[in-house]
Parts: structure tokens; sequence; C-alpha cells
């Protein structure tokens, strides 16, 4: 798994899916990968002028900033922007997207620049965002279902399937929770990402697990500071 994929994990059919109620939260979480353990807040707030997810984090060596913003309209998810920023500035890896629901297409500038068209109706997310279709699905009890996430190096979107595979206890703040585990992958990859979703917690993240033949990455909930 090279670098760039471990920034899309720090942080489909073409099916518009209808977004039922994620509440407002800000929590502590962990990424760590075979270089690198990095802490960091990520937090989800909506109100009447759009919605935004966004991960900031550092430590001696880094600062990283992640930011989706998005309007929730009708129960869908709208993307508007994606931003990467990343210090030092010489591993040049900022990047922003823009997505433009008239002209459906998507633009990139920065590390990986482009730009790519796609058809209306054909609804695609970022790695950000994405989250909150996810959680608002296994709240629906859906047991499998695809999502289109966008190519972040050459533009255009790859198809990920998304399965119910089984619930496990987890153990988080001294307390057992009943955590659903979802997989995605795809098609003629062996990449696999491994969800584990609170249903105490309205299915945040307690963990996220990225790995292949090579790597495995891991970003886990430490702390909630607010909730609601």
């Amino acid at each position: 798994m090279n670098s760039k994929n471990k920034l899309l994990f720090m942080t489909f059919l073409f099916i518009n899916f209808v977004i039922g109620d994620i509440p407002s939260y800000s929590a502590k979480y962990t990424f760590e990968s075979d270089e690198i353990s990095i802490s960091g807040v990520r937090s989800f707030k909506s109100d009447l002028n759009g919605s935004e997810i966004k991960f900031e984090a550092s430590n001696l060596l880094a600062n990283l900033f992640f930011s989706s913003k998005f309007k929730i309209i009708n129960g869908e998810v709208i993307p508007e922007t994606y931003d990467i920023k990343i210090k030092p500035k010489f591993l040049n890896r900022d990047q922003s997207i823009l997505f433009d629901q008239v002209k459906t297409e998507i633009s990139s500038t920065g590390s990986n620049e482009w730009i790519s068209t796609y058809k209306e109706g054909n609804q695609i997310y970022d790695p950000l965002n994405v989250q909150i279709v996810i959680r608002s699905l296994v709240k629906q009890e859906l047991k499998s279902f695809n999502l289109n996430l966008v190519n972040m190096e050459v533009g255009g979107f790859k198809n990920y399937i998304f399965k119910y595979i089984r619930n496990e206890k987890c153990n988080f703040d001294e307390k057992t929770l009943n955590c659903l585990i979802y997989e995605r992958t795809q098609l003629d990859s062996n990449r696999k990402v491994t969800y584990y979703l609170a249903e105490e917690l309205e299915y945040m993240f307690i963990r996220i697990i990225d790995s292949d033949e090579e790597t495995t990455n891991r970003l886990t909930l430490k702390e909630i500071l607010s909730f609601g």
C-alpha cells in the first residue's frame, strides 16, 4: 500500500441513498501504521449552512489536516469540497478537490491535478463524507451495499462493495459495546477495510483497519469529547 492510500485511509452502485440523522461529535483518534503513529481530533457538525467532517492531527514531525464539506439535501449527501493539508510541505501531499454538481464535474489541484466528469445520478463521495453514508446505511440495517468513492490520484471514481460480516463485543471507555463489523472490498484488489461500528454510539467508528498483503493501518477511537 503506497503513501497516498494511507492518506485516503486517514481519513458504488448508482443509487442515491437516503441519509438519516447522524449526531454531531468530536472525538480523539489514533492512527497507526508500520511507519507512523499520530493522534488527532475528528469532528462532525451540521447546520443550516452545511456539514463538515474534519480530522486534525500532529506530532513532532508532521501536522495533518483533512476536511470534507458537503450538504445534506432531502436525505442525500451532496459533496462540495475535500481538502488535505500536510506539513512539512516537502512531503507534497496537499490536495483540494471541488465537486461541481451543476456541471457534474470533479476537479483536483495540488499534488494531483485532474478534471473528470460523471453521469448525472452517479453519486460520488470523498473519503470522509462517505463515512456518514456508511453509518446511516448500517443504522438502516442494510447488510450489503455499493458506494462510489472519488479516485484521488487520477480522477473518476472507484466502486466499492460493503458487506456485513458479524456482530462483536468491543471494549471502549471501560464499557462493552455491541459492534457491527463491515468489510469494504473492491473487485480485482486484495485491499480490505474493516469497520467496527458501535450501536450504542449511533454507529460511530470504534476502529477501522485498512490492510493488504504488505501493510496494515489502524484508526482507533480513544476518547469522545462531545456527542450530539
